[in-house]
């Protein structure tokens, strides 16, 4: 039986740590890669790399995958699906409610015990009253003399208010021993009594004592959250009896607005597979000469949208034909399409997701639940979501994303030449020339598609690329920790004099500056990648040396590819004569870092210490205090002190009363 000792709630912060993230992501790589081999045709390291690849979204393929058999694609197509970013956020939503509801289960039945105790305490006093007038005018007089702390007391005279009030509870009545009170035992006396004393003299006096000690207080350091009164009703018996407009009531705005977000994320989730599964299969219908480049390789045409669809979408960046979207370069709309999908996915994914949370609080009619609930998504992003920033924190954010990726697209254009992109030994038009580019310039950062063959583009282009997917997690994961309100207040660089605009600042006035959040992610990637390079260049340190005979398999080639594995883009130079990546062509050993390159680097985007969008609302203050209590037990002490709960009163033996009252 818990009690009502705040020391004994939890001192996990957070349901979940970073390495919960590691094991889940590992524990898609490794059952994909069993289930991968146990249907055959491929050796189990390449297994294990195809799976890392989709459970990480990195794409790097060392087998055609048209050579897989439609059941091992799927496979692929799956966990891609349930390691992406979005729904694995969306999960932590769908856990948070979970916890959400089960913090507030919690507090329905300790209020359940206290209102019995409060209740308990009135038939107590009405009972004194009966037999001693004596009491009654003793108490009436403490009445009188009650400094005014009573109401509105802080906790550093909160000792000095307890006392008094046990002292006037203890003039009333003895503690009872009979502890097995029902609700409708105290209901009944209740209203025996109020039937049995006038409403003036002694009586009033007890009943104004009674009134100010049930009167709830607001904690003058944190803000409590409103609780309704229905938690004091005995005609709801648990919480699992009530409506969801109760529980609504109950959890309050944000309860709602988690509910709210959830329902938006799903469905954003799934309209844009399916909407990218539409136009795509529309479209290879359509073009029946761009179905043959499908077809020739034995892939289903419908089968090829399914899979392309939610490779673009999910950054996987695998594709059913042999030389990834090569055949399709001289088509717009599968590129351009590809290319929404791709920046909505993932890194424009945080601007689009307020984009639209904005849009429906403006449909919304004014005044509204629904508009209430949207609204405080804008004010409030990081209370609610990892990847929902604050206003000016998006604006930024796109700014970033719109000039990395035109000064790469202007590195583009004016070292790559288009006789890279031509077909048939005719050069493309300037527009579809134009589209190649902002597709391989979306790709470079996270998806790791390719419409031409990288090894034979400009070196300063191929360094633009090693440079882009590097960096590609830097934007989102910067401004999720720069608007990270645990990891500002632990670390605390800066002063902050705006504390008033976003949740970007903390609420202890600091901040950490963005030289610092740069300072940290490079601590947190350069020395695993240098690693990682060292490690491959030992286990292929023979066809390094070889260089000069096997150009294609050179050190640039080697940190391209280690790089591409650890920004989890799947970008590959290749190898001549060859459709897959350069990885294909390393040994077991090189192919087990670059798994562990990936599973690594799946996780640079994540917060180093504990995130507040996954926090409960009464555990953000416990950040700074570690034998601190949360709001709720702030609120249940006072609560407790206003039922004479006297301070020398034993835990075991308030453990026993509530268990006592819980049976009743």
């Amino acid at each position: 039986m818990r009690t009502l000792d705040p020391r004994h709630e939890d001192k996990d912060l957070s349901p979940f740590r970073l390495h919960h993230h590691y094991i889940y992501i590992a524990f898609w790589t490794i059952l994909a890669s069993f289930t991968i081999y146990g249907i055959g045709g491929v050796s189990y390291i390449d297994a294990l790399l195809l799976a890392s690849g989709a459970a990480t979204q990195t794409g790097l393929n060392p087998i055609d995958l048209n050579q897989l058999n439609v059941l091992q694609q799927l496979i692929l197509w799956i966990v891609a699906m349930v390691t992406n970013v979005i729904f694995v956020n969306s999960f932590l939503v769908c856990i948070r409610l979970y916890w959400f509801r089960k913090r507030l289960r919690r507090v329905v039945n300790e209020t359940k015990v206290l209102s019995l105790m409060r209740k308990r305490k009135a038939k107590e006093t009405e009972f004194g009253l009966e037999n001693s007038n004596l009491v009654v005018s003793d108490i009436f007089q403490e009445h009188e003399s009650l400094p005014q702390p009573l109401l509105d007391g802080d906790s550093d005279n909160g000792q000095k208010l307890f006392s008094t009030r046990y002292h006037v509870m203890k003039q009333i009545a003895p503690v009872s021993t009979n502890l097995h009170v029902t609700f409708h035992e105290v209901e009944h006396q209740a209203r025996h009594h109020r039937r049995s004393f006038t409403s003036t003299g002694p009586y009033q006096a007890v009943t104004e004592i009674r009134r100010l000690l049930a009167r709830p207080r607001n904690d003058a350091g944190h803000s409590i959250s409103y609780l309704p009164s229905l938690m004091w009703q005995p005609s709801t018996a648990s919480y699992s009896d009530w409506d969801e407009r109760q529980k609504d009531q109950l959890g309050g705005i944000e309860y709602r607005a988690l509910k709210t977000l959830r329902m938006i994320l799903m469905c954003y989730f799934i309209f844009f597979h399916i909407l990218g599964i539409l136009l795509l299969v529309s479209w290879i219908w359509l073009t029946p000469a761009f179905g043959q480049s499908v077809t020739v390789n034995g892939v289903n045409t419908f089968w090829w949208g399914i899979f392309t669809a939610g490779s673009a979408f999910n950054d996987l960046g695998y594709t059913l034909t042999p030389d990834s979207m090569v055949s399709f370069k001289n088509a717009a709309f599968p590129l351009f399409l590809m290319s929404f999908l791709i920046v909505i996915g993932n890194t424009g994914f945080p601007c689009m997701l307020r984009l639209i949370i904005w849009l429906l609080s403006k449909l919304a009619a004014y005044g509204s639940a629904l508009n209430e609930e949207l609204q405080y998504l804008l004010d409030h992003p990081r209370r609610c979501f990892t990847l929902l920033f604050p206003s000016g924190e998006s604006w930024r954010l796109l700014g970033v994303l719109i000039l990395l990726n035109g000064f790469d697209f202007t590195v583009f254009c004016t070292l790559s030449t288009r006789s890279e992109y031509q077909t048939d030994r005719q050069s493309p038009s300037t527009f579809i020339w134009l589209i190649n580019g902002l597709f391989q310039i979306a790709s470079t950062r996270t998806a790791g598609f390719s419409v031409a063959p990288l090894a034979d583009i400009h070196p300063a282009v191929q360094v633009s690329f090693l440079v882009m997917m590097y960096i590609s997690a830097f934007p989102t994961a910067i401004a999720m920790r720069e608007t990270n309100v645990y990891e500002e207040r632990s670390l605390g660089v800066y002063e902050n004099e705006n504390d008033s605009d976003s949740e970007s600042e903390a609420r202890n006035g600091k901040h950490i500056g963005l030289a610092v959040h740069i300072q940290r992610q490079l601590g947190f990637d350069l020395w695993y990648v240098m690693l990682g390079l060292f490690l491959v260049a030992i286990a292929e340190g023979g066809r390094l040396q070889k260089a000069a005979d096997d150009p294609a398999f050179s050190l640039f080639s080697v940190l391209f590819e280690i790089v591409s594995a650890y920004g989890t883009v799947g970008l590959s130079l290749g190898y001549p004569e060859t459709e897959t990546s350069l990885c294909a062509q390393f040994n077991w050993v090189s192919k087990l870092v670059i798994v562990a390159m990936q599973l690594r680097g799946r996780h640079r985007g994540l917060p180093h210490a504990l995130d507040h969008a996954i926090l409960l609302p009464c555990e953000s203050h416990q950040v700074d205090q570690d034998e601190g209590s949360s709001w709720l037990g702030t609120w249940l002490k006072r609560r407790a002190s206003n039922l004479s709960i006297p301070p020398m009163l034993r835990q075991e033996e308030r453990a026993d009363e509530e268990e006592h009252l819980l049976q009743a």
